[in-house]
Order: structure tokens, then C-alpha cells, then sequence
């Protein structure tokens, strides 16, 4: 499917001028552009560092796909007056700008948002760092690593096992890409706005905010002195693998109890009602590894979803790809670059009036340089001196 015959998202008519490059931006942006906007994404003469990340199909990555596709691309020295000359002439065609760079790099080259919203009223400017705009942090180099050591929530993952005596290795990517959500639902709700009064925004987006978001029984638990003993999730060792079990409301618990054949626990003063349930969680953890010992993982399964308890498998992402719900909901879309076709998952929303997906095409560095000068009256001579 090209770029010209894709159908329209709830987005369509939106151009976007993407600055970023690596994870958080370069999502939110691809978000975007799933929902219909025109992303023309903007990459230094070096390219995106991503272009060239494992894992590698050939000499095109896989990872720069999954975060890139369906955006055009235009080769730029931002350094430059003359390749700046371009983007002064794109900004009164521009409705949101994404940028990543550190905290005042955008002020050095011209481009903050007190630059481009003089030329283009109404602008929607999305910045996102590790710490934000302004403030003691604010410099700091950030990735998501670093956020996930400094928002504590590494050392909570500790606190849940106590097996553990230090952080565990981990190539978690969970701050980028809850800072590029955050960030999306940020620039929808400023285009709504503009939409109503006319007025643009300036939104900034720090990792460390959305982390210390996600830790809320964290964040909450560290402002009380006495805290108690938390509801803890364990991995359930069968004969073959791992299940989870999440017996979360009284529901799911009655449901567990008739699932494993343990009917007397909805008895049991221990496991009756949640209050008591959650102080003896580790005793009930046992009684359902000791239900589960020398079983078949499937076995449990099966049970247990026929009373209706929270539970799968632990499966490889492989696995979690090939399932028929993956398929069903079309969660995974074929997309294509110079190496050939490979699978992206599409947008985790679903619209019923309206087409979300990840859009097909995966564009080369500068692929569309010269199509975007030339919209412009340029050429690539005229346009770098």
C-alpha cells in the first residue's frame, strides 16, 4: 500500500515536523503518523543513530522500523543557515513540532518554540526529556536506564524479591515508550484545543515524571512510615514452565478456589476476604505452587480459566506474536524497507469510525528531501547555497 493511497486517519490534514531521533520521540511521532498525520521526520547528515541499531536485517534495523514507519524523511544540517532556511519555509504548513534535544539546543539553533510559533501561530510544540525543560535536572544526559535507576524503580523491583541483591540486568525501554504515549495524548489534547480558541502550546514531557506516574503504590507507600506487606505476583513453577495467577477480586479468588479443587479456601479465615488475604498472600502463593507442582502448565490453564480466574502461561514474545488474539485484532502490521517485509505491532487502539494503523513503508535517509524542497519552489542547490 503507497503513501498516496493509505486511508485516512482521525489525524489526516495534521504535519508533523519531527526533530527527534532514538525511542521517546521518534514513538510519539510514529504514533502520529498510525493515526493519519503526515510526519516528515528531519535526520542530520549522519542519519538517525537508530538507523544502524540491532537487531539488523541486513544493513537496515528492524528497531528503527518498528519506531519509524510510515513517516517521510528529510536530510538536514541543522547547523546550517541554509538547510534552516528550509524549515522557516515548511513552518507556515506545520501544525505540531517534536524535538528531543537536550534542554536549550533548540534555543542555539533557532528552532525553540518562541522561533517557529512567531511564524506559525497556533503551533503545538511537544518537547520531551529525561528531566525536563527547566530545573536543577535539566541537563542531566537521560536515557531510559538512567530514569528507571532514578525514579526508585529499579530498587522497588528489589524490594518485591528478596532474593535479589542489586538491580538486575535489564534492556527496559519503559520510560521511552511511556514518555512517547504520554506525549501523544499531550499533542492530541493541545490540537483539540487550538481546535476550540486558536491558541497553540508548548508541551514538556519528562521520563522521570511519567516513571514516578507509573509507581503509584511506590510513590504512595514511600510518604508512610509503617508500610504493609505488599500483594506480590509470582511467577508458578509447573512441570513444564511458568504460570501467573492474579486473583485479584474476591471474584477471581472463589474463581481460584473452584479452579484448583480447593473449594475450602473461600472458608478459610486466612484467604475469606481481601484484608486477610493480603496479609496471608505469601501462605495462599504456597498453596497454589503446591496445587501446580508436577503439572502440566496447560493443565493449570485450562482449569482455571474454566471458573474464570487471571491467568496465562509465561510465553516467548515469539509465542505472545503467534497467539490467535494477536491475529484476531490485527495487533501485529506488515511493514517494508530496503531489506524486505518484517512485522511491527500496529497501534494498541482500535477505532470503529476511523483507520489506525501503522502505515506500511519504512523511507531511506533523505528519501524525500527532494520532494519536500521541491513542494517549497527549491531545489537542493538553491536551497544549501
Amino acid at each position: 500500500m503507497s503513501e498516496e493511497t493509505i486511508a485516512k486517519g482521525p489525524l489526516s490534514g495534521i504535519r508533523v515536523l519531527d526533530f527527534s531521533m532514538f525511542m521517546a520521540g521518534p514513538y510519539a511521532s510514529r504514533l502520529l503518523a498510525d493515526a493519519g498525520a503526515e510526519v516528515i521526520k528531519v535526520e542530520p547528515p549522519e542519519g538517525d543513530y537508530m538507523r544502524k541499531s540491532n537487531p539488523l536485517r541486513g544493513d537496515h534495523s528492524g528497531f528503527f522500523g518498528h519506531l519509524n514507519c510510515g513517516k517521510k524523511c528529510l536530510t538536514l544540517n541543522l547547523k546550517d543557515d541554509n538547510d534552516r532556511a528550509v524549515i522557516n519555509a515548511l513552518m507556515p504548513s506545520v501544525d505540531v513540532v517534536l524535538e528531543n534535544f537536550r534542554p536549550g539546543v533548540t534555543k542555539r539553533l533557532g528552532l525553540h518554540y518562541d522561533d517557529l510559533s512567531a511564524m506559525r501561530p497556533g503551533l503545538v510544540y511537544c518537547s520531551v526529556s529525561g528531566y525536563g525543560q527547566t530545573g536543577p535536572a535539566a541537563q542531566l544526559p537521560a536515557y531510559a536506564p538512567v530514569l528507571h535507576a532514578a525514579s526508585g524503580f529499579d530498587l522497588a523491583q528489589i524490594e518485591y524479591d528478596p532474593r535479589q541483591e542489586q538491580p538486575i540486568p535489564n534492556r527496559s525501554t519503559t520510560a521511552d515508550i511511556l514518555a512517547a504515549t504520554h506525549a501523544f495524548g499531550a499533542i492530541c489534547a493541545a490540537l483539540v484545543n487550538r481546535q476550540n480558541t486558536g491558541i497553540g502550546e508548548h508541551i514538556d514531557v519528562a521520563l522521570m515524571d511519567v516513571m514516578h506516574q507509573m509507581l503509584g503504590y511506590e510513590v504512595q507507600t514511600a510518604q508512610i512510615e509503617t508500610v504493609p506487606a505488599p500483594v506480590i505476583f509470582e511467577p508458578i513453577k509447573t512441570q513444564d514452565g511458568f504460570i501467573m495467577v492474579a486473583p485479584i477480586s474476591q471474584l477471581n479468588f472463589e474463581a481460584l478456589a473452584d479452579g484448583t479443587g480447593h473449594p475450602e479456601w473461600k472458608d478459610d479465615a486466612r484467604f475469606s476476604s481481601p484484608i486477610p488475604r493480603s496479609r496471608h498472600w505469601a501462605e495462599l502463593m504456597a498453596e497454589i505452587a503446591n496445587w501446580a507442582n508436577g503439572r502440566l502448565a496447560e493443565d493449570c490453564i485450562d482449569d482455571l480459566v474454566k471458573t474464570g480466574c487471571p491467568c496465562t502461561r509465561y510465553m516467548t514474545v515469539a509465542e505472545s506474536m503467534a497467539q490467535p488474539q494477536v491475529a484476531h485484532r490485527g495487533s501485529m502490521a506488515e511493514v517494508e524497507d530496503g531489506w524486505g517485509r518484517y512485522k511491527v505491532p500496529n497501534s494498541p487502539f482500535v477505532f470503529a469510525n476511523a483507520h489506525v494503523q501503522a502505515r506500511p513503508w519504512i523511507a531511506e535517509q533523505g528519501q524525500h528531501t527532494n520532494e519536500i524542497l521541491a513542494e517549497l519552489g527549491l531545489d537542493e542547490k538553491t536551497a544549501r547555497g
